[in-house]
């Protein structure tokens, strides 16, 4: 693994918001040999994945629903009662188990898809050479960190949820149509909800620090080390947040929307559901391209260098002008 100069960023100024999404998006192009493989790697496992949970799942749930309708039209005493509900518990069982491949399987791809990309972008935006073979070596023997990582986050999101509901519920339930407890209730869902998006971005740095550093820096460490990583940069990080859910709405609605409004026919739904499903993961791999070059900058404000693989990256470290004045007279 070789550095290239002719790629490496210019670490003497400091981008915006808008520079890190410039930057982003015109990575790929600046190491086409390696950005390009990885993007279809992480692309190719998951349309296929998809079709399959689409064939196996979608018609055993409907098989499902329709047992249950015939089961609430018949006499709990007759004989085809008690068949339906055999039926029902070994379908009930099946879609269990279908599901649960189907989402280990997913989890599995999508962990295995964001460190690739993440590490990928990390070596290029740093102006560093890769091979395919140092990337899978890489992944597969790094892979648990950033998985104790991502469940760490996950924990995270599920109790900040909980407790969101718990608080926003509060003065909504108690509020007998006042306007006044309405209207906290409805501030709070908007605090809490700007708050999740602060947060979803520091929790992804944490997960970018886990992929890209090297120590063993991940779980809780990581996220703590990125808490104080972008104490300089919170607004920046908050406005990329901000970008990053407004794009993920506008293609969840336009989705939405197509399916309604679209054609009735089902092959020309499940076409549009795989081209935009695929523009979502395009979406997503952006959002892993710009929260790494986040990271990168945060680094570069707090003046700190990144170890990666046995090399170190540096970046601008400020000098203390007071002690070495000090240092001259006293000489």
């Amino acid at each position: 693994m070789s550095k290239d100069p002719s790629t490496a960023m210019d670490s003497s100024k400091q981008l915006g918001v808008v520079g890190i999404f410039r930057q982003a998006l015109y990575l790929p192009s600046r190491n086409k040999k390696l950005m390009l493989p990885v993007m279809l790697l992480a692309l190719l496992p998951n349309s296929p994945l998809l079709m399959v949970n689409y064939v196996s799942i979608y018609p055993l749930f409907l098989d499902f629903i329709i047992k249950l309708h015939l089961l609430s039209q018949n006499d709990p005493g007759t004989p085809q009662y008690y068949d339906l509900l055999v039926k029902i518990k070994r379908d009930a069982g099946n879609f269990v188990n279908f599901g649960t491949i189907f989402a280990t399987a997913s989890h599995a791809i999508s962990l295995f898809s964001m460190m690739g990309m993440i590490y990928t972008s990390a070596m290029v935006y740093s102006g560093k050479q890769l091979a395919m073979g140092e990337l899978f070596m890489r992944v597969g023997g790094t892979w648990k960190g950033p998985l104790m990582t991502c469940i760490y986050v996950t924990l995270l999101s599920v109790g900040y949820t909980v407790m969101s509901v718990c608080l926003i519920a509060a003065p909504i339930l108690n509020a007998n149509g006042s306007i006044g407890l309405i209207g906290v209730g409805v501030l709070l869902a908007v605090a809490t909800r700007l708050l999740y998006v602060y947060l979803a971005m520091v929790w992804m740095v944490g997960v970018v620090i886990s992929i890209v550093e090297d120590g063993g820096c991940y779980g809780l460490q990581a996220l703590e080390k990125a808490g104080e990583l972008v104490k300089g940069r919170r607004m920046q990080g908050f406005l990329i947040a901000i970008v990053l859910l407004v794009g993920d709405g506008v293609l969840t609605g336009g989705y939405s929307f197509g399916l309604t409004e679209g054609h009735s026919k089902v092959v020309s739904k499940n076409a549009t559901g795989l081209v935009m499903f695929n523009i979502y993961l395009l979406l997503k791999m952006f959002s892993q391209l710009v929260c790494t070059l986040f990271y990168f900058e945060c680094k570069r404000t707090q003046g700190r260098e990144v170890g990666m693989s046995g090399d170190l990256i540096y970046t601008r470290v400020g000098v203390d002008i007071t002690l070495s004045v000090d240092e001259g007279l006293a000489q």
